[in-house]
């Protein structure tokens, strides 16, 4: 409802107040009387009730007044006095009343009041002059119906009408307006008076909240000053508007100037305004200043409401948008850090924030009003901002909202450039908000974004369809011709369904990616990779990277793959499965978990499993990997148990992997190596060094703990080892060398405890456990139950875990004891073949060394000692030695466990205890864990006289002085050699050579006689 249609009503209000006492009074100047009062009801057809408490030559008095139907009067009093000049021929002076309530309503703009109307003067064609009376109104008060809203009006004020009435006017209503606006919990309150037949009103109007033509405000309060002639025909005035948008609840205050005229008695205002409208808000932009101008005309008669037109031209400068909006348009900075468009996010946000500057909008207007229906038309939009942006709107018109429906309708065509925003030329469909965009690529430094053509419809919901594509950087590498089609349909969430998203290439940490397309879907809260599949390069190699699924929240930039697996085309190819990998971006880069790692690079033979940590990419391109995990041996035949990790470190930068670990024992936690790597992505060559620095083994570590090699073949290994290795790979495959050495080693092998092992292994073959010819280890003592000192072993390490042994030789029994050259599998339980010869061995020192009790001999021996080790133990097969030429002696003078052996027995064993042989072999075979098999032969004469009664022979005779009798002996004996050549019961549990260790442990007990219980039958040859 406009000011003049108000103050219309007010106007009107006022007057039909003053009728109740000035009708009656003004028209009818006589005396009144009760008949004549009666009469004159009567002929009017006016229903009234009334009493006349006081008739005076000058006052009469009527009280209880009641005028029109009585269960519902249009007109009530408490009492009502009039002051009638009799010397005037009854003119009435002055009229007084109190407690009158009238009612009345608006009829196509004419005011009714009912059975009042009946009272009323009829039109003499004569102007409306105010009457010359003196008037006093206390507590009057009029329920006006407006057709769209009821008024309720009250006065009380005295004075005359024609000059000097001044009173107050009070006004309320819970809501007036129609469809295209509305007022609620309206109050007028102010100031009336008559001065000079022009009345005037000065006061507040508030409005609990208004909403026209979309826009709403609340609170808002106008002060109106407003003046018109006697006829009501001509108004001039002012009004200062302060209101609270309803929106962004901020208050800023506005003044509008208005002058208009009346065209004779017409209720028709023609008016041209200029109106300060500074600080108006809408709901989306505020100003500075603004300035409206232009002409209004509006009538009272049409049957569903008024009639109003109106054009002019708006000029506003200082507009600036709403603040929320500019904090949002803010928040992109930060929403899109770390993105491939962070710089043209950055760039559009400074030229939003230039929009804060405040910019000047000029457009020409039209509106238009008629039976509760109308529009808002607008040409030549222009805005222009102090930082370069230019919006210009061409069409007539370019923009029309019409009302009750709201409907806003775009039509022609607007361009927008400069200040930092992309050139956008969009044409609009002229019926509803729909069109066409075509926005120019955004560039800022390596960043670019374009946008095929932008289809829009927001007439049956929102409909907007175009394709992002996009370049720029991503961390320290860049990605390009990222496509994201972009669709909103009526109800279908922005970010709902699945479509591939594809790009062209994608180049991050050495990393390049070939155009691929990865089917997403997308919701509000993320989006859902489904089957990741890519391709490309890393360095110089090929690179596929798959997984199950991957998700990737909006709000905090945080994501997961399940399943991610990732191949390099290497020869052989290197692979790396994650179980679960999470992380979020940040500051440009990102970081996060991942657990279930396993993997291997390249041919290196090493697998890496269990792996679980923490990883980081930053802005400078550094991806980084720390964490735990497990690494063994990938080679058929295992060469090293399982090791652990706990701070393992990898880092990738430009094209350049760096990784670090100790490897422990998992039982001990014992550092076993520590391995430091770095490989080139580019050239595919890489290198890893191995460290093992003072490995100690004792009882808490032993080396069947870190490799099965060792099972079997020793036990019980004290001592230190440190060395140093490299592996070296590349596309034309992998190479290793390394060297360890201890300088004491004690340790229980399957042919006996050694001690002082010292010496220095080279490896031409790391990975593959193969050494150059002609290694060797000095062994300070075996003792297979004959001590051995002093040796020397030379050997090869073959591929595929084969020891050649080229040779060993140890000083023995004042001759030597060689280990002849072969080979050993150590990677199977096989038969495993020792052969020891005997080299100028002296015969006494032998036999001391054996510890044979009662037996000495003389004379220098050669002979081999072949030796088998198997899953059934160790033994000798075909052991022989052989008494040089020249001979020797040999003596028993042990006592004899039988003496019934008859009297060749008697001789034999006579003979022995002094006899010379010219040739004597020795026959070994037997398991070294058991009895040893012995049988001597040999031939020779004794040197010692016969004797003794031989009380065996058919002739009992004494034999005395009877010498260089000779004698061929077959002699076999069983006996525990053990002590020569004691060996593991099985060469995979060597436990029972623990004895050996320690004297203490060594059986001990008297030695069996040479003679069994039943001994065999000794013959003399013939």
């Amino acid at each position: 409802m406009t000011v003049k249609r108000r103050l219309a009503i007010f106007g009107l209000g006022v007057l039909a107040l003053l009728a109740l006492a000035l009708i009656t009074l003004w028209f009818q100047r006589k005396p009144i009387a009760k008949d004549y009062l009666d009469t004159y009801l009567t002929q009017k057809g006016v229903t009234a009730r009334y009493e006349i408490t006081d008739v005076g030559t000058k006052r009469q008095r009527l009280e209880k007044i009641v005028i029109g139907d009585p269960a519902r009067p249009d007109l009530t009093a408490d009492w009502a006095e009039v002051d009638v000049a009799l010397l005037s021929g009854g003119t009435v002076r002055a009229v007084r009343a109190g407690g009158v309530r009238l009612k009345g309503r608006l009829v196509n703009g004419t005011l009714s009041l009912g059975a009042v109307d009946k009272l009323l003067p009829a039109p003499t064609g004569e102007p409306f002059r105010l009457p010359d009376i003196d008037v006093t109104l206390s507590d009057a008060g009029m329920a006006l119906d407006t057709g769209q809203g009821l008024l309720a009006l009250g006065v009380a004020g005295k004075g005359n009408l024609a000059d000097g009435f001044a009173g107050q006017l009070v006004g309320t209503s819970a809501a007036l307006g129609d469809a295209a606006c509305k007022a609620a919990d309206m109050t007028v309150r102010g100031a009336i008076r008559i001065s000079d037949r022009k009345p005037a009103f000065q006061g507040p109007v508030t409005l609990g909240r208004l909403a026209c033509a979309g826009a709403a405000a609340s609170g808002v309060t106008a002060m109106v000053d407003v003046s018109s002639d006697e006829q009501f025909s001509q108004w001039a005035g002012k009004a200062s508007l302060q209101g609270r948008n309803a929106i962004y609840g901020t208050n800023r205050a506005a003044t509008v100037s208005v002058s208009t005229r009346f065209s004779g008695n017409k209720p028709l205002t023609k008016a041209s305004f200029d109106a300060d409208l500074a600080g108006l808000v809408s709901p989306q932009v505020q100003a500075g200043s603004a300035r409206l101008v232009g002409t209004l005309d509006m009538g009272f008669g049409a049957p569903s409401g008024p009639i109003i037109a109106s054009a002019g031209t708006i000029n506003a400068s200082g507009v600036t948008a709403a603040q929320d909006i500019l904090r949002q348009a803010q928040a992109m900075r930060t929403t899109a850090s770390g993105t491939p468009i962070a710089p043209i996010a950055k760039s559009l946000a400074d030229a939003l924030a230039r929009l804060g500057q405040g910019s000047t909008v000029s457009a020409a207007y039209d509106l238009e009003q008629r039976d509760g229906k109308g529009g808002l038309s607008l040409t030549n939009v222009f805005v222009a901002n102090p930082g370069g942006a230019r919006l210009q709107m061409r069409g007539s018109p370019s923009v029309r909202l019409g009302w009750p429906k709201g409907r806003l309708d775009l039509a022609g065509s607007a361009t927008l450039s400069g200040g930092g925003f992309p050139k956008a030329e969009i044409a609009f469909s002229g019926r509803g908000v729909a069109g066409r965009a075509l926005v120019s690529p955004m560039q800022a430094g390596s960043a670019r974004l374009a946008l095929t053509p932008v289809r829009f419809d927001f007439n049956t919901g929102t409909r907007l369809e175009t394709v992002l594509v996009m370049d720029g950087p991503l961390g320290s590498g860049s990605v390009k011709g990222v496509r994201i089609p972009f669709a909103m349909r009526p109800g279908r969430d922005i970010f709902s369904g699945c479509q591939p998203i594809g790009f062209e290439r994608l180049d991050i940490a050495g990393l390049r990616l070939s155009p691929g397309n990865l089917a997403t879907c997308l919701t509000p809260q993320g989006a859902r990779i489904v089957q990741p599949k890519l391709a490309g390069q890393l360095g110089a190699t090929p690179i596929r990277i798959s997984g199950q699924s991957a998700q990737i929240g909006f709000a905090k930039g945080d994501f997961t793959v399940e399943g991610l697996g990732i191949r390099l085309a290497t020869k052989p190819g290197s692979d790396l499965d994650i179980a679960a990998l999470s992380g979020s971006m940040s500051g440009g880069g990102a970081s996060g978990v991942f657990s279930g790692a396993k993997g291997q690079l390249g041919a290196v033979p090493v697998l890496f499993s269990k792996g679980d940590g923490r990883w980081s990419f930053g802005k400078g391109g550094l991806f980084q990997v720390s964490g735990a995990g497990t690494v063994s041996d990938a080679a058929a035949d295992i060469r090293f148990n399982p090791l652990i990790t706990q701070d393992m470190v990898l880092k990738l930068l430009n094209g350049r992997i760096e990784a670090a670990a100790t490897l422990r024992e998992p039982l001990t936690g014992i550092a076993v190596t520590r391995v430091d790597l770095h490989h080139l992505l580019g050239p595919g060559t890489g290198q890893a060094r191995i460290d093992v620095d003072n490995l100690t083994f004792d009882k808490s570590l032993q080396p069947e703990l870190i490799t099965p090699i060792t099972k079997g073949m020793i036990a019980i290994v004290n001592g230190t080892v440190d060395g140093k290795g490299t592996v070296n790979w590349s596309p034309q495959g992998v190479t290793s060398h390394g060297a360890f050495r201890t300088d004491m080693l004690d340790f229980a092998a399957a042919f006996g405890p050694v001690s002082g092992l010292k010496g220095e292994i080279r490896l031409s073959d790391l990975l593959g456990m193969s050494t150059p010819p002609s290694q060797s280890v000095y062994i300070r003592s075996i003792n297979p139950g004959i001590a051995v000192i002093d040796g020397e072993i030379r050997y090869q390490l073959l591929p595929g875990l084969k020891a050649q042994i080229e040779g060993g030789r140890w000083p023995f029994a004042g001759g030597a004891l060689v280990l002849e050259p072969t080979i050993l599998d150590m990677a199977h339980e096989s038969e495993r073949r020792f052969t020891f010869r005997v080299e100028g061995v002296d015969a006494a020192a032998f036999i001391n060394q054996l510890e044979f009790e009662n037996i000495s001999a003389t004379g220098i021996f050669d002979g081999t000692l072949p030796m088998v080790f198997d899953v059934h133990g160790g033994r000798i097969e075909g052991g022989q030695l052989v008494a040089r030429a020249g001979g020797g002696t040999i003596a028993y003078v042990g006592e004899l466990s039988n003496e019934n052996l008859g009297v060749m027995g008697s001789f034999a064993f006579d003979a022995l205890k002094s006899m010379k042989y010219e040739r004597l072999t020795i026959d070994l075979a037997g398991a070294v864990d058991g009895d040893i098999v012995t049988r001597v032969n040999f031939k020779g004469v004794t040197q010692a006289p016969l004797g003794a009664p031989r009380k065996k022979l058919p002739i009992p005779v004494i034999i005395t002085g009877l010498d260089n009798f000779p004698f061929i002996f077959n002699i076999t004996i069983t006996a525990p050699f053990r002590k020569l050549f004691d060996m593991s019961r099985t060469i995979s549990d060597p436990s029972l050579l623990l004895e050996r260790l320690n004297p203490n442990l060594q059986r001990v007990g008297p030695a069996k006689p040479i003679q069994p219980t039943e001994s065999q039958d000794v013959r003399k040859k013939p």
